[in-house]
């Protein structure tokens, strides 16, 4: 990895500790915009198993809230990772597995969630949601808010099965999951 290529992952993980650490102001379009940031920030710290050639797009598609999907599009219009161009896509269920590297689940309806986390299977897709029982219905990283600020918890055999690696500079702001006992690992 060249030096330039590790300090713009430094920077992206010391962007997501200044945004993790914000105070919520109450609007939820406010709630919308650190998870479009902290999103962001995995996408930029995920590595897949089979990289694309540069200048391949790399997807994430959205399952939900069409708010959600309009800051996304602004948040990421224009960025790029890996010299990969970043395209946001509303995506319907079923998901296409080889449609999206990322999917982000905007969606409060457990049962839909399940199924299309099932369907995915073992494909190299990095799932993330904000349900509070994503990572128990096999997702991989859940954003959530604690005390007003944003926060995350990662689910290691859920990247282990997808074998999207996430950089451990941006894990250990997070809380790590043992679903096999329940409880956060130590």
């Amino acid at each position: 990895m060249s030096l330039r290529s590790h300090l713009a992952k430094v920077a992206a993980v010391l962007s997501l500790c200044a945004i993790l650490s914000l105070t919520l102001r109450g609007a939820g379009t406010e709630e919308d915009e650190l998870k479009c940031a902290a999103l962001l920030a995995f996408v930029q710290n995920a590595h897949w198993p089979d990289p694309a050639a540069p200048g391949t797009p790399l997807t994430v598609g959205v399952v939900g809230r069409p708010a959600f999907l309009r800051w996304l599009h602004t948040a990421m219009d224009g960025k790029a990772v890996e010299g990969r161009p970043l395209r946001v896509e509303g995506v319907s269920l079923p998901i296409d597995p080889h449609l999206c590297q990322v999917v982000y689940f905007a969606s409060d309806k457990p049962a839909e969630i399940k199924t299309a986390l099932q369907a995915l299977g073992p494909e190299h897709v990095l799932t993330v949601g904000e349900n509070d029982r994503f990572l128990e219905q096999g997702g991989a990283v859940n954003l959530f808010l604690v005390d007003g600020h944003m926060a995350f918890e990662v689910s290691l055999g859920a990247l282990d099965r997808s074998g999207v690696a996430i950089s451990s500079k941006l894990l250990r702001f997070g809380q790590i999951r043992d679903l096999a006992k329940g409880r956060p690992r130590q």
